[in-house]
């Protein structure tokens, strides 16, 4: 976040710190935040002065059986959204990569909203 010079007053950002990812997940997993932080500096929380971004994180253990999967959740809030008739048809290299790489490569559950303040 950093990197983007995004207005780090406005970015919320709460997980545990120093958290193990395999290397071959690492990849697609950094292009997709700087996928949505790209998108929030150009277009949303970032852009916008009146906006923040909330980034939260965390570990489920489901069962000792199971692996752990991280959970992240990024929410923008106050974003002045366009209009129902303005907003993109389709997807952009990045709603894509979040939607359909990460589910096929990681085995990733993920959702993308167009919340009425922000990308949730």
């Amino acid at each position: 976040m950093a990197a983007l010079d995004g207005g780090a007053s406005r970015v919320s950002m709460n997980g545990p710190a120093a958290i193990a990812l395999r290397s071959s997940t690492v990849q697609i997993f950094a292009l997709a935040l700087h996928e949505l932080a790209t998108n929030a500096l150009k277009y949303g929380a970032l852009a916008q002065p009146q906006a923040r971004l909330e980034i939260r994180w965390h570990v489920e253990y489901p069962g000792p059986e199971d692996s752990p999967w991280l959970h992240v959740d990024w929410r923008e809030h106050g974003v002045r959204m366009p209009s129902r008739d303005a907003l993109p048809q389709g997807g952009g290299s990045g709603r894509e990569l979040i939607e359909r790489a990460l589910p096929y490569q990681l085995g990733a559950r993920t959702t993308y909203v167009m919340e009425a303040d922000g990308i949730h």
